[in-house]
């Protein structure tokens, strides 16, 4: 390709456009084939709507209590302390909706069952409980700071 300004040959392609190095005339753009879509069936494209559909039904229509007994359960089956799940549930259940209203329950869950092992008399580190539900030690902190105000840890 030639500049018709400067007839120089020294032409790049920066940007999608032919531009001359020497005068600095865009000479074009590049031309680029256009992409196809895939096209998925009707019935594929249905079927994978229908399941999504599904699984956010399942997921919004889980109580809340029942999302926090999840991940209780989850919590003390991997640390396998004797009869910190049901400690643990028990601390849920003494404590007024207002508490932890508006947090997520797996912050709850594990504040929980840090304050039920702490009230068994067992030593578990909060990083270890963080690890298992994927939250930070520091706000298993602060919940339970905040928890302790309002449950008594005495079993």
């Amino acid at each position: 390709m030639i500049c018709p300004y400067c007839r120089s040959d020294k032409i790049i392609l920066k940007d999608g456009e032919y531009i001359c190095t020497e005068c600095g005339t865009v000479l074009g753009f590049e031309v680029v084939a256009p992409v196809s879509k895939q096209n998925m069936s009707v019935i594929r494209r249905r079927t994978i709507f229908l399941s999504l559909e599904k699984e956010n039904k399942k997921t919004i229509n889980m109580k809340y209590s029942d999302i926090v007994k999840f991940y209780i359960n989850k919590i003390s089956t991997e640390l396998a302390i004797e009869n910190i799940r049901e400690v643990a549930w028990d601390l849920f259940q003494k404590l007024d909706k207002r508490v932890y209203q508006g947090k997520n329950p797996r912050v709850i869950a594990a504040s929980v069952v840090y304050l039920a092992a702490e009230a068994m008399g067992v030593q578990i580190y909060k990083q270890t409980i963080a690890k298992i539900v994927n939250i930070s030690k520091f706000t298993i902190r602060d919940t339970v700071s905040k928890l302790r105000r309002h449950v008594s840890t005495t079993h």
